[in-house]
């Protein structure tokens, strides 16, 4: 029984700080995505390490849920490919000109800032994972019909689809160009797009000497 005075406070034993539990998806997921912020970040070839401290999980769970060489690394372009192929633009044909070309230049600039990294190292990877070559062609292939619905009625002016205008289209509003103005050249986000619309423009704005 207490006489009023002060007790001493004895301090609780603190128990084990313990992770979060996950479903299996989820940690698969949260190890896919530490992955490619490694990746976005710079980090090249992450070791399982720094994967999993950035996930919050131990290393035994990434061999656990990615047992094959390869497996983390076909996960996250699947997951990437994806999120890319949210990032098509669908504006309406039929809006002017001008408004079509601003949509695929505020895609252009969503798509790059997704891949900048990552595309890189998927391009080096997909020369010896026929899976990865595969998977982000399927997505190139559906950002290229994003560009030939968008730009239909400048492609059929003949009633036929100029193939040879739509390579030039895709080449401009792709990430390749756009990495060459931002990563070698130096430019501005800001300056590329401005290029990359003066190029669209350029191309779009009606028959050149190429047709003679």
């Amino acid at each position: 029984m207490s006489d009023g005075t002060a007790q001493p406070v004895t301090d609780a034993p603190t128990p084990a700080v313990r992770r979060r539990r996950r479903n299996p998806e989820q940690t698969r997921r949260v190890i896919i995505d530490a992955l490619l912020a490694a990746i976005k970040d710079g980090k090249f070839l992450p070791t399982a390490k720094d994967i999993a401290e950035r996930a919050g999980v131990s290393e035994r769970s990434i061999f656990v849920h990615f047992p094959g060489r390869d497996d983390l690394r076909i996960a996250a372009v699947e997951a990437q490919s994806e999120y890319v192929e949210t990032l098509i633009a669908a504006p309406d044909p039929q809006l002017p000109l001008d408004a079509r070309i601003d949509a695929v230049i505020a895609q252009s600039e969503a798509i790059f800032a997704a891949q900048r990294n990552p595309r890189l190292l998927g391009l080096l990877e997909s020369q010896s994972i026929p899976v990865l070559d595969e998977r982000m062609r399927t997505t190139d292939g559906r950002t290229r019909d994003g560009l030939a619905r968008t730009f239909a009625t400048e492609l059929n002016r003949d009633g036929d689809t100029d193939t040879e205008l739509l390579d030039l289209i895709e080449a401009t509003a792709g990430w390749a160009y756009r990495h060459q103005l931002v990563d070698r050249r130096g430019l501005t986000q800001q300056a590329a797009s401005h290029a990359i619309a003066r190029a669209l423009r350029v191309l779009l704005a009606g028959k050149d000497s190429g047709d003679s």
